[in-house]
């Protein structure tokens, strides 16, 4: 062949090989991941994908969050063989829809089930924190998808029979703060008091960049719909679950119990002391090393 032919063609080769290469590399980051949509009721919901195979990680983040906050899950799995990660941005969060609408857990939960059928995905590991432990929850009551559950630091409420009138009034008097113009600044208080006596400054920076910026009709409305008796009676999981959670948060002397009845396959249960509520964030090892766990189950 004519080297004036051969070499052009030569170099076009190569180039579609790099190109090749580079399209199947992982993106740096979350950030750089590319956007997709798919339409849940009257929202549309942000998602991203990466990598192929038969096992999933899902992550769904928790109040006033967005998918960022995942990034050290992200940059421990990327390109892991064999594994898809799928990221959610829940309806009135990050990139997702803000419509005026009730933000109930139902709600979140047929977010993540339209994204999860757009991707034919039915099994794997679904990790949720804080809000976002809730909506796995309903998510899995209301499909009866086998997921795994990886809860890290859930909200939950325990109400009881008879009411506890003292328990219902402060729960309330929590929701309600987040009602009106005030709203903004409560849900700056709310993040300090979040944050542990190690908790590094990038995260709280991260937390206080992103959660006040919650629009407060999303903010109210989440926080009403979350503490609804309707969602808290008591329904067990008969799925495998690790719980990782924090004594910074508040927890009950018999939280583990508590943890015990409502996941009769509790694989792990990790009570830390100091580390504040991003526990992902702040101890992504600890957090990696179970998800690891829960992948081989």
């Amino acid at each position: 062949m004519d080297k004036k032919i051969w070499i052009p063609l030569f170099c076009i080769a190569c180039s579609l090989m790099l190109l090749c290469i580079i399209a199947g590399r992982p993106a740096g980051s979350i950030g750089e991941m590319r956007s997709e949509y798919v339409q849940s009721e009257s929202v549309k919901v942000h998602y991203k994908e990466t990598g192929r195979g038969s096992k999933a990680l899902v992550f769904i983040h928790g109040f006033g969050c967005d998918m960022n906050t995942w990034e050290a899950q992200y940059e421990a799995f990327r390109g892991k063989p064999g594994l898809r990660m799928v990221f959610i941005d829940l309806p009135g969060y990050g990139k997702s829809g803000k419509p005026e609408a009730d933000y109930t857990l139902q709600f979140f939960a047929d977010a993540v089930d339209a994204v999860l059928k757009r991707l034919d995905i039915e099994e794997g590991v679904i990790v949720g924190h804080s809000l976002g432990t809730a909506v796995c929850r309903q998510y899995l009551i209301s499909s009866g998808r086998k997921f795994s559950l990886c809860d890290i630091d859930g909200v939950y409420c325990f109400y009881q029979e008879p009411v506890d009138p003292e328990y219902d009034a402060a729960i309330q008097a929590f929701a309600s703060s987040f009602d009106g113009p005030g709203c903004r600044a409560n849900i700056e208080g709310f993040v300090n008091a979040l944050s542990g006596p190690e908790t590094p400054d990038e995260v709280k920076e991260y937390a206080m960049r992103t959660m006040p910026e919650t629009p407060e009709y999303v903010a109210s409305s989440t926080m009403h719909h979350l503490v609804e008796r309707r969602w808290w009676d008591g329904t067990a999981i008969c799925n495998p679950v690790a719980v990782i959670c924090t004594r910074n948060s508040g927890l009950a002397p018999d939280n583990k119990e508590k943890m015990s009845r409502l996941y009769p396959l509790l694989a792990e249960y990790t009570e830390l002391t100091d580390c504040g509520h991003f526990i992902h964030m702040e101890q992504p090892s600890l957090v990696n090393a179970k998800l690891s766990a829960l992948l081989e189950m």
